[in-house]
């Protein structure tokens, strides 16, 4: 167990995992408001890798979409062309994402300590991006059976964009801020789950 299980783990010692997300959704509310607190901030700059951002997102990049996520949670992987590329960490299941962030931010302890440290420690934007590639992260994700949240945005389509300091990574995780339109997300994974079965 790593740094995102044990601080998610704390958050719901007491009074349990409800009152957890609870309480990590009121704390993204509240640091957005405040301008001391840098733990969350409003950015308009374009994905930086291994950043996770919390945005709106009303238009989806392929046109007559049968689904999409209007409020999105995405570690940031790369820019593709006018696009920006990241995972949409609401469409993974409860478990696999907590597992996902607690290994991710293991391996890139290093470089998460480097970009976080001195004056840009709890500094969401001024914080440096990370090494993270899309070759390695689709690979990690097809092997699970999760590739499909792996997702483009438009970023002029992107409005109230935000970003979360690596430090805070167990408080994003808990989050539920998912919007899906036209789908639940267990139809979206049995609709992938059905295609690959079509292969």
């Amino acid at each position: 167990m790593g740094y995102i299980k044990q601080q998610i783990e704390k958050l719901s010692k007491n009074g349990g995992r409800a009152k957890a997300i609870r309480t990590a959704e009121k704390w993204f509310k509240d640091s957005l408001k405040a301008r001391k607190i840098k733990e969350v901030a409003r950015v308009r700059t374009r994905f930086e890798p291994g950043k996770i951002y919390v945005f709106r997102y009303d238009d989806p990049v392929t046109e007559n979409l049968p689904w999409w996520d209007r409020a999105p949670v995405v570690l940031a992987i790369e820019q593709v062309g006018s696009n920006d590329l990241g995972v949409n960490l609401n469409l993974l299941p409860t478990r696999f994402k907590e597992t996902f962030l607690d290994t991710l931010y293991d391996r890139m302890s290093g470089q998460i300590k480097s970009a976080s440290s001195g004056a840009t420690s709890n500094d969401a934007e001024r914080q440096r991006p990370l090494r993270i590639t899309y070759k390695g992260m689709k690979a990690f994700l097809d092997s699970e059976g999760y590739g499909f949240a792996l997702r483009q945005y438009k970023p002029e389509r992107i409005t109230e964009k935000s970003v979360v300091a690596y430090e805070k990574w167990p408080s994003i995780a808990l989050c539920d801020f998912m919007e899906l339109e036209n789908m639940t997300p267990q139809e979206v994974i049995r609709l992938f789950i059905d295609s690959k079965k079509d292969i």
